[in-house]
């Protein structure tokens, strides 16, 4: 197949720039970064240079437990895991640094065991489409894992892997919401973050461009990123400005900055062909949130329709690729022949294919990281194309397009646009460009010429590797962290269990002393020999002296341990003072979890040589493991005496004002959920949230527009108009009978209403 798919073309690439990708130095050095040390990593580079690409190598072949996250749900379902809120079970509101969420400062993150011992065990975490996070959010993120994983280290010690280019996709940051972060962010860009500047990061920028074959158009478009787009530039650009014939604005692709003006375009065009439209409906099984479906619900098609595939073909054939435009030639019940434009192939039968929604959870058998399938989207691959959002057409690849950027509005967008062509040749200009569609954060400028120096060589890869190394080695032999949890333990035992059992005064005097002579001095004293900066990790795991030193340390430790662990299983757990007994209860928690954890790791050490792969295999198998006997005899306790406490102490609920549940759900709305989401949160019928946001609209509080997709919208308001031509109420009823295919009650519900 000639044509690839952005930094897709992993997929569907031709022989050559595979072959190309496999000696790529800056993809190769990515690689090492991330396998070799534990550095934190921004890759970034021009449209079309491999992202996507290392991504998917990356989770095919990578040794460490990693997550893969992005800002927003089409983006998730694209790279293949989930969005960063619903992962981390973020709220929706700005994190304010030095207070928390608002309207969540008092609230503590809320997470089952399972989600908890998931990101105890993490290695990596992946977030794709970097550009598009803002500071506030990767802040939120590394309070919330310093916590989870009780390291007090930025984002509880994981590494990060950043995927993005700042040239394109931006940030969105409501101007309330930025009046309340600009006292604490210089810019709404993730580099801003506090801690992802107290982490430290590499930048690899890669350069090889395998989209463009035009040295040419390649240095007008590098222009234009930089924001050196002078009158030269721009005067090479403008001859692409030209009067296009009937069958070149039928046949060719807009790309356009506005959503109305796309929908628009191609309703247009739609309304002026002949004969009945189809309507095919998506089928959605399981869970899968509207804001991250990934096509249209209600696809409307009829024949002589210009479409664009929104999808690879996973088939063996391989017919078609996601940005392949062609027409639509004939349609059945659940089939859509297309003709692609490059007449390389007969009609192309496109059916029902499937998107997944994802999430991760640990498997109990392997105790490995493995996503799950929580719901299922099916729907015809395609959507009208005879115009797109430059937005929406991030990503994709066009042998022909005309550019409507003249209402450029966000930093990088006419970039994005210029950038999706192969070729100046196949590229039209609707109207001339003016030095204002150049936007440029010089924000970002600053950052990108500064991250530039900070790209590695051989000799600081070399030194990140053997720094690696050596910390997690000190890692192994560091036992100030369960030092504190169990001089935590024992101050709570002496003060509400020891008076009643006096002997363990004594016992537990002699438990802290043995422990920090035999086991928390001694520990540091390995730290000072075989974790110095004298120790390089090529040497050490070739010298098998020194690994046996480190199996027999391990051994020593857990003989030590053995006696402390005995204490604590004999130490009564039961209080008759339930304030008293919760104190012990948690403290016994977090020292048991501490203990199974270093003596786990031990135990695989002391039987297997030292390497960063076998520690992190061990850690990650200690964070899932079930912890002892003792442990769960606490939780079962626990457990119950919460259950008890809630059933005393449950509140009435207060009664709300009027009108307070209607701007719930609008509060919720304007932060990015939909009907059915809010639905789902607020335990409501998407037809009483619909009425909510009905009301809203009467109110003048928002527009009917934001709330009902384009596509379905567009399809009512036809409606309505030719009701109204006939005389006619457009209300609920009138509507239903006259819209072609299945539209969802509430939406019908809240269009009528709204309309009235």
């Amino acid at each position: 197949m000639k044509h690839i798919d952005d930094d897709d073309f992993g997929f569907d690439i031709a022989s050559e720039p595979e072959a190309a990708m496999q000696i790529n130095r800056e993809l190769d050095l990515a690689r090492r970064i991330v396998e070799e040390t534990g550095a934190n990593l921004f890759l970034t580079g021009k449209a079309g240079t491999g992202k996507t690409t290392f991504l998917k190598r990356l989770r095919d072949a990578s040794r460490k437990r990693m997550v893969v996250l992005a800002p927003t749900g089409v983006a998730a379902i694209n790279a293949g895991g989930m969005t960063l809120h619903s992962f981390f079970q973020l709220p929706f509101s700005p994190f304010v640094p030095g207070r928390g969420f608002l309207g969540e400062e008092k609230r503590f993150y809320r997470m089952s065991k399972e989600k908890r011992r998931l990101i105890s065990s993490l290695d990596l975490i992946v977030i794709d489409e970097i550009s598009m996070v803002r500071p506030d959010t990767l802040d939120g993120v590394d309070r919330l894992l310093r916590r989870m994983r009780g390291i007090d280290r930025p984002f509880g010690g994981i590494q990060l892997l950043l995927i993005g280019d700042l040239r394109q996709l931006a940030p969105v940051v409501r101007p309330d919401e930025w009046e309340m972060l600009r006292g604490f962010y210089s810019s709404p860009y993730f580099f801003e973050s506090h801690s992802l500047r107290e982490a430290g990061f590499l930048t690899v920028e890669l350069k090889t461009i395998y989209r463009q074959q035009d040295p040419e158009f390649i240095s007008l478009l590098n222009a234009v990123r930089d924001g050196n787009a002078g009158r030269e530039v721009l005067c090479s650009l403008n001859r692409m400005c030209r009067p296009a014939d009937q069958e070149e604005e039928i046949r060719t692709i807009r790309l356009t900055t506005h959503n109305r003006i796309a929908d628009d375009t191609n309703a247009r065009h739609l309304a002026i062909l002949p004969g009945d439209a189809k309507v095919f409906e998506a089928r959605i099984k399981g869970k899968f949130p509207e804001s991250s479906y990934p096509a249209d619900k209600y696809l409307t098609l009829k024949i002589g329709a210009r479409v664009m595939f929104i999808k690879n073909d996973t088939g063996a054939d391989r017919r078609y690729y996601n940005g392949l435009i062609g027409t639509v030639t004939g349609m059945t019940e659940d089939t859509v022949y297309v003709v692609p434009d490059d007449d390389e192939y007969d009609a192309i039968e496109a059916t029902f294919s499937e998107w997944e929604n994802t999430s991760y959870r640990v498997d109990e058998e392997t105790k490995e990281i493995r996503q799950y399938t929580d719901g299922v989207f099916a729907q015809i691959p395609l959507r009208l194309a005879w115009a797109i959002t430059i937005h929406k057409s991030q990503g994709l690849t066009f042998d022909k397009a005309v550019i409507d950027a003249g209402q450029s509005f966000a930093p990088g967008q006419l970039y994005v646009a210029l950038s999706r062509c192969r070729s100046l040749a196949g590229m039209r200009l609707e109207t001339p460009l003016s030095p204002n569609a150049v936007i440029i954060d010089r924000d970002v400028n600053s950052f990108i010429e500064q991250s530039r120096q900070s790209s590695p060589d051989e000799e600081r890869l070399a030194s990140l590797r053997d720094e690696y190394f050596r910390s997690l080695l000190a890692e192994l032999f560091d036992f100030a962290s369960l030092g504190i949890k169990l001089r935590d333990f024992i101050r709570v035992v002496k003060e509400y269990v020891a008076p009643i059992h006096p002997d363990l005064f004594e016992a537990y005097r002699n438990a802290e002393h043995t422990f920090f002579n035999k086991i928390e001095t001694v520990g540091n004293k390995f730290i000072t020999l075989y974790a110095s900066s004298r120790i390089d990790s090529e040497s050490a795991t070739a010298n098998q002296a020194f690994l046996d030193k480190i199996s027999n340390g391990c051994q020593y430790f857990l003989q030590e341990l053995a006696p402390v662990c005995t204490l604590l299983n004999e130490t009564p757990m039961e209080l008759d003072n339930s304030a008293y007994e919760q104190r012990l209860l948690s403290a016994a928690d977090l020292l048991w979890y501490e203990m199974n954890m270093k003596k786990t790791i031990l135990k695989g050490i002391s039987h297997e040589e030292f390497s960063p792969a076998s520690y992190m295999r061990f850690k990650a198998h200690a964070a899932l493991a079930d912890t002892e006997v003792s442990s769960a005899k606490i939780g079962k306790t626990r457990k119950s005496r919460k259950a008890k406490e809630a059933k005393e102490n449950k509140e009435r609920k207060e009664k709300k004002p009027k009108g307070y549940s209607q701007r719930v759900t609008l509060q919720m709305f304007r932060d990015g959920k939909d009907i059915s989401e809010i639905a789902t949160a607020r335990s409501l019928t998407v037809g009483t949230i619909a009425g909510h946001l009905g009301e809203m609209v009467q109110l003048g509080e928002i527009n009917l527009e934001d709330v009902i997709p384009s596509g379905i919208f567009t399809i009512l308001d036809n409606a309505a108009k030719e009701l109204t031509a006939e005389g006619r109420q457009p209300d609920y009823q009138a509507l239903r009978e006259r819209i072609p295919g299945p539209i969802p009650a509430h939406y019908l519900s809240l269009y009528a209403r709204a309309r009235r």
